[in-house]
């Protein structure tokens, strides 16, 4: 492929992170419990609750570092009637932020024709783009370790050492983005290329990681003064423990030595099958230093994580960058004929009849096309409501779903031919270009199956419903998104039951076995369109004068009779 101009290289790069982390982004509701959760805290600064050391409602300290926390109450003041997009912004600015710190330092260490490919490959990969479109810690924890790794680099290549300054920059905001666990992670690639033989002396990996350790610890020094022995609790739970016992630590996540194999191939898609080619790099003699360094940090962080006792597919996130530099480094310099080129061509030749597959069931749902009774029944309730809205949304934009059927039908030719001819930029650019084409056009599905499970437009209902001096209450701890969402602040359910009026909210399971003080069954005046596994659909009721009466649970939660799901009864 011709050469394009930097500038326009990093003008097409932030277009594109652009429609790939904010199609959609104020429009989607949450339907998840974790960005309400995170949510919770940075409306608590935003009302005038402490920033030192961000807190959830009732004072409880966050489990998380404060760097997120700052970001996101400074893009919610500035966009006070958009907090789904506030709370998603840190995000996305992060992780395009990283994308062209990769592609800069891809073009300086590896070759101009490493960038934009390298840069690519990050910016599309699906864990990327899933943690740029949300509202989480983990974008901002990758993309300060990216400037670690872009830093070191850097170094390697023999750049000036203010490039060090940048890594002690880099891995400081990290520890502040999700704790000690960003300074373990550069230390140990640092190790890794150590034993490998090659020299780390240009890293100062110990400077650097002492020094940011340092700036780090001022917040972590005022942070225990201020929230003393609770405060240590928590970063000795969601670091230490975390590592050791997930279930004891109350984190959850445990899963075997081998969990995350499989989640990180899905998580690398669409590139896991060139993943081949990626490798080619690492069999160099002698292994250019950028490589060697960026083969350590993925070795080294997989094995962390594989041994570390809580998993998540969103840990590996970290690695990202470094797989993109491999990526950038493969095209750069394309592997001789031999085995991994051989393998990489296989790989390359499923993206055309996936992409064929991917615009006939566009086309399909384009036409109105529903799915099969017999596959409907395979699906969980929750599941099949969300597939009805898809179905619906797909009509409704079926313009989109069309163009982006003829783009990918138009591209397959040229695929094959890249995939045949081992033409690796051009692949990368234009599976790239169908990845952003299609993610633009799910922006335009996603919120109609976020809404099928987000408690958005009920707590819209309830607020029109609960007068404004009625307290509203609910059983404590509240789900995230009832409590985000919620039209005013919930008052928890007294334990002797002495309500003097107003309206609690509870789930379906808990309506099912709860009466009022006569035996009789709590009068409905509202009830959610979304249904949340397990606990059902979330209804309102009038609060019962006296304690509350358990009957038991049913053997099948029944229909709520007589309900009304905001305007439309059931």
């Amino acid at each position: 492929m011709t050469a394009v101009r930097p500038g326009r290289e990093a003008l097409l790069l932030v277009v594109a992170c652009a429609l790939l982390y904010l199609s959609g982004a104020g429009e989607i509701p949450f339907y998840t419990r974790g960005e309400p959760r995170e949510g919770l805290v940075v409306r608590e600064m935003v009302r005038g609750g402490p920033w030192l050391v961000p807190s959830r409602p009732g004072g409880e300290p966050t489990r998380k570092p404060p760097l997120y926390y700052w970001a996101a109450a400074v893009a919610w003041r500035a966009l006070p009637d958009a907090p789904e997009l506030a709370l998603r912004l840190p995000s996305a600015a992060a992780a395009t932020a990283a994308v062209l710190a990769v592609w800069a330092t891809a073009r300086v260490v590896l070759g101009a024709a490493a960038g934009l490919p390298a840069a690519l490959v990050l910016a599309t990969t699906f864990e990327w783009t899933r943690a740029a479109t949300s509202a989480r810690v983990d974008m901002v924890l990758a993309a300060t370790l990216t400037a670690v790794l872009c830093a070191w680099a850097l170094a390697l290549a023999g750049r000036t050492r203010a490039w060090l300054a940048a890594g002690v920059g880099g891995a400081a905001l990290a520890t502040l983005a999700k704790g000690p666990v960003a300074l373990v992670l550069p230390l140990l690639a640092a190790l890794g290329l150590r034993a490998s033989g090659q020299r780390i002396r240009a890293l100062r990996p110990a400077l650097v990681l002492a020094l940011a350790a340092a700036l780090a610890g001022a917040w972590y020094a005022a942070a225990v003064l201020h929230g003393g022995r609770a405060f240590v609790d928590v970063v000795a739970r969601e670091n230490l423990l975390r590592f050791v016992d997930a279930e004891d630590a109350g984190v959850g996540h445990a899963h075997g030595a081998g969990y995350l194999v499989a989640l990180g191939l899905v998580g690398l898609l669409p590139w896991t099958p060139l993943l081949p080619l990626f490798a080619a790099p690492l069999t160099e003699r002698p292994r250019r230093a950028a490589v060697g360094l960026a083969g350590a940090w993925v070795a080294t962080g997989f094995v962390f994580f594989a041994l570390a006792a809580g998993k998540r597919s969103v840990y590996l996130l970290p690695l990202h960058p470094a797989i993109a530099l491999l990526a950038g480094a493969a095209v750069a310099t394309p592997p001789a004929a031999g085995r991994l080129r051989r393998i990489a061509r296989i790989g390359g030749a499923l993206y055309a009849p996936a992409g064929v597959a991917l615009a006939a069931a566009a086309l399909a749902l384009a036409a109105g096309l529903d799915a099969p009774p017999a596959l409907r029944t395979l699906l969980r309730p929750a599941d099949a409501v969300a597939a009805s809205a898809l179905a619906d949304a797909a009509r409704d934009a079926r313009d989109w779903l069309a163009a982006a059927a003829v783009l990918t039908l138009l591209a397959v030719p040229f695929v094959v031919r890249a995939t045949r001819g081992a033409e690796w930029r051009r692949l990368i650019v234009l599976v790239a270009m169908l990845f952003v084409a299609w993610t633009a056009t799910f922006a335009r599905l996603h919120p109609a199956i976020a809404r099928t499970r987000s408690l958005r437009d009920f707590m819209a209902t309830v607020g029109r419903t609960v007068p404004e001096d009625a307290r509203l209450y609910a059983f404590f701890p509240p789900d995230p998104g009832l409590r985000f969402y919620a039209p005013r602040d919930l008052q928890p359910w007294p334990t002797d039951g002495r309500v003097a009026g107003g309206y609690l909210l509870l789930w379906e399971d808990e309506w099912q076995r709860l009466r009022d003080p006569g035996g009789r069954p709590l009068e409905v005046l509202s009830v959610s369109a979304a249904r949340v596994p397990r606990r059902g659909h979330l209804a309102l009721v009038t609060a019962p004068q006296g304690p509350l009466r358990t009957v038991g649970a049913p053997s099948r939660p029944p229909e709520l009779p007589g309900l009304r799901t905001g305007n439309r009864p059931r």
